[in-house]
């Protein structure tokens, strides 16, 4: 059954998206974790759910690279920096620069210059 959900390229991407996202959001849960007291029970409860969510990313992401070229699926990579600097932002109150939305600007004009032949 799998298999043939991933037999549609549209279907390959968007578990590409998915896997992405969740592999973002174990950096939430790091941080989480890191804020506790060392070996808390909230510490470990945390740090669980980042190496959970990690792991459920690794197993995705080797079926992607299954269906999609190397080069065209590390190229989707960047999209994680953008979600971890949303989730700074809104999650955690961070502070945002200027440089640092410039940066993320930059990151996005790569990843849609180098995917441009993709479609």
């Amino acid at each position: 059954m799998l298999e043939h959900f991933l037999d549609n390229k549209r279907n390959v991407y968007l578990l590409a998206l998915a896997a992405i996202f969740a592999e973002s959001f174990s950096s939430v849960f790091l941080k989480l974790a890191g804020r506790q007291d060392f070996l808390s029970f909230r510490y470990l409860f945390f740090y669980g759910c980042a190496v959970a969510v990690l792991g459920i990313y690794a197993v995705a992401w080797q079926l992607i690279l299954e269906k999609l070229p190397l080069t065209t699926a590390y190229l989707r990579k960047g999209i994680t920096y953008v979600l971890i600097f949303l989730w700074a932002g809104l999650i955690f109150g961070e502070e945002i620069t200027l440089q640092q939305v410039i940066g993320i600007g930059i990151i996005i004009g790569g990843m849609v210059v180098s995917m441009s032949d993709d479609a």
